[in-house]
């Protein structure tokens, strides 16, 4: 996780040089590459994280050690959950406050648009943490992986799904569409980068949407991860 932490800083670090080589745009692609690299970290952190995180306990069978005590299988997947957050959460912090060090560095003026970003793409960590759990619980490193990138990558195309859908003529391809932008989280309602990177104002509403957004799909797949462990047999 450490060398993940600091390939972030690098990363970081290099968008000022690639800033400095656009010709009167530098403050806004030290912006958009920051905020890229901290939604794709989050995405390789949940994927590195979680991907192992069940299948490793029950190899080596520590999973019973920790079982057979007073611990339900709830209790034990929720420490799972929360111990990711807490290691997410020091890489964010990390990641975050350099970004912003790199941005004032670079004459972006910090506004309230660019905390509002900020904050909200920490709870795209929490949900991919969230997802990375409930994955974990059926799922092979290799298949958890191809699961996660899909989630991440169909959830910020969502809004274009539903445009799609719309506007389709062909019925199957409405029903496909329409079904995979409501089984995957719209990550597009946690998204205002746009609104960081040309200080425009962020409405209550949308905000509102974006948190409600985020806390239904955290709470489903952790309820959805609870039930699939514990109906799950441990060999």
């Amino acid at each position: 996780m450490i060398i993940l932490i600091l390939s972030g800083l690098v990363m970081i670090m290099l968008s000022s040089v690639l800033g400095g080589m656009a010709v009167g745009g530098m403050e806004r692609v030290v912006q958009s590459m920051g905020f890229w690299i901290l939604g794709m970290w989050g995405l390789i952190s949940a994927i590195y994280l979680g991907g192992n995180i069940i299948l490793r306990e029950i190899k080596e069978k520590t999973i019973y050690l920790i079982l057979s005590r007073p611990i339900s299988r709830t209790s034990f997947l929720l420490g799972k959950y929360l111990g990711i957050l807490m290691v997410m959460a020091t890489s964010y912090a990390t990641l975050s406050g350099f970004l912003l060090f790199v941005m004032f560095g670079c004459g972006v003026s910090i506004n309230s648009a660019h905390i509002w970003a900020l904050m909200f793409i920490f709870g795209e960590w929490l949900l991919l943490a969230a997802i990375t759990i409930c994955l974990a619980c059926f799922t092979t490193p290799l298949l958890h992986a191809f699961m996660m990138t899909g989630f991440y990558f169909i959830g910020h195309l969502s809004n274009i799904l539903r445009i799609y859908s719309a506007n389709s003529d062909e019925l199957w391809m409405t029903i496909a569409l329409k079904c995979l932008y409501i089984v995957i989280p719209n990550l597009e309602a946690l998204n205002f980068r746009s609104e960081a990177i040309y200080n425009e104002f962020v409405p209550f509403s949308l905000l509102i949407e974006g948190a409600g957004v985020l806390g239904l799909w955290i709470v489903l797949f952790l309820v959805a991860a609870v039930t699939i462990f514990n109906e799950r047999r441990i060999p």
